[in-house]
């Protein structure tokens, strides 16, 4: 177990009976071994600099610091100035203070500066910031054609560092709208042969696109000090038309339900066939099907967001986990009956954990590289007995969330479904979230059956006048 010291920024790592002290970055007994003397060679000797010298990396990228001294000491507490000037301000502004002589030009600027500083004061959520981001470098790379092969997926070996290096290298003012438009003209022709992958790749540029958009919009451009190119990368490229992804039911929700009932909590399967009850993935399937809540909202609700006497699920910000949006942050109503199932698995006071879904995976609120979810291999397994049952859908626990709004809009109508579903619009709701349940259609057949008991009225011809 490691313990912080707050006021040092020292760390203590305890191990039985042994005590070991680490520093942390911020602290200089951090940066003190650290420190190097680099030599060069001239006229066939070596020659030692005699200011010590230390490289410090962040954000994928590495640089020297001369720290201008050869006491030791100054030299440690000069780097970890570096090292939180880089946090705070990111590499350009680092480099304008500690190394003026790499300054960038003032033509402009590296994909990997622009992202930096967009880090640093742009004020977007850390997992907004790396999902924009990362688009954005899969945008550099396609008009570049920097193809890092199976290597750029190797995050031990350095083969993803490689990859990094080269995307972030590239100058924006090398990457101007025209440039971007032919690229995604190039790959939408590459996969116009067949409708269906031209439809797939028309919705995967159009989200590479928005969120790249995004990193440039005015509310973000106002905070940064780099020159950026004119026109921007993305000014006027426009977006590809990608149709609207409807929703289509697959589901029958009392199938599914008495099956995850006979297998998930009864653990039941077919006559004589006895399962071991799963009632994590029993749970999983009722907040997704009889809720409507998101996967990440599954995985951190907490027993305290039940409201017992009010028949809701209180949907918030917690020590754990943030919300999809302001308007996801509500109440929803639930099932009576749906929480009196819930109640059967309720842990005794003081025991058990405060999680409704059981995992031994502790939450990581702080994680930003991507979605962390503590129930992710109950998640995996709960998809693979769905995909047992008929649905074909990928994302099938999202599939359960699509059907609930569905159902709710059949009993109660399309807003009622928008504010069970926590949507920012209702345009939202009906574009992508709802299928109809009853259907719609001009009775042509049953107008052609012949009345049983009355005389039938001749048709008449139609006349043509000459």
């Amino acid at each position: 177990m490691t313990v912080q010291n707050i006021k040092s920024g020292t760390e203590v790592e305890q191990s039985g009976t042994e005590k070991v002290r680490r520093a942390g970055k911020s602290h200089v007994d951090y940066w003190t071994p650290r420190l190097k003397k680099r030599s060069y060679a001239w006229d066939g000797k070596t020659v030692e600099i005699p200011e010590w010298q230390v490289r410090v990396a962040h954000l994928g990228r590495r640089e020297w610091f001369n720290c201008g001294t050869p006491n030791k000491a100054a030299a440690a507490d000069k780097a970890r100035r570096i090292y939180l000037s880089l946090i705070s301000k990111g590499w350009p502004g680092t480099l304008q203070e500690f190394k003026p002589d790499m300054q960038v030009s003032k033509d402009g600027c590296t994909v990997g500066e622009f992202l930096d500083q967009v880090k640093a004061v742009s004020g977007l959520k850390p997992v907004t910031y790396e999902i924009y981001a990362k688009k954005f470098r899969s945008l550099v790379a396609g008009v570049f054609k920097i193809d890092g092969g199976k290597a750029k997926h190797d995050y031990v070996n350095g083969g993803y560092k490689a990859w990094l290096e080269k995307v972030h290298a590239v100058r924006l003012d090398k990457l101007p709208p025209d440039r971007i438009n032919d690229w995604k003209v190039r790959e939408l022709k590459a996969a116009s042969n067949n409708p269906l992958q031209l439809k797939h790749t028309s919705v995967t540029l159009r989200s590479i696109l928005l969120s790249s958009k995004a990193l440039f919009s005015p509310k973000i451009r106002k905070h940064l000090t780099l020159t950026l190119p004119s026109p921007l990368p993305l000014e006027g490229v426009t977006l590809p038309e990608a149709g609207k992804c409807r929703y289509k039911s697959e589901i029958n929700p009392a199938v599914i339900l008495i099956a995850a009932k006979r297998e998930l909590a009864d653990g039941i399967q077919g006559e004589n066939q006895e399962l071991n009850p799963r009632p994590e993935l029993f749970k999983i399937l009722l907040l997704a099907l009889g809720v409507g809540l998101r996967r990440d909202e599954i995985d951190k609700l907490q027993w305290k967001q039940i409201q017992w006497d009010r028949n809701a699920i209180r949907v918030e910000v917690t020590e754990h986990a943030s919300t999809k949006s302001a308007d996801s942050e509500a109440d929803v109503d639930v099932d009576p009956g749906l929480l009196e199932i819930l109640k059967t698995y309720l842990p005794k006071p003081g025991h058990g954990s405060p999680f409704v879904i059981e995992s031994p995976i502790q939450p990581r609120p702080w994680s930003t590289r991507n979605h962390h979810y503590r129930c992710n291999r109950l998640f995996k397994e709960t998809v693979n007995w769905l995909h047992g049952k008929g649905l074909t859908a990928r994302n099938a626990l999202h599939a359960l969330r699509k059907e609930f709004g569905s159902q709710i809009c059949a009993q109660a109508g399309i807003y009622a479904a928008s504010v069970a579903l926590r949507h920012s619009s209702i345009t939202l709701t009906r574009d992508y979230y709802l299928d109809k349940k009853q259907p719609a259609f001009f009775a042509v057949s049953k107008m052609m059956q012949e009345p049983p008991n009355e005389e039938q009225q001749p048709v008449k011809p139609a006349t043509h006048a000459a």
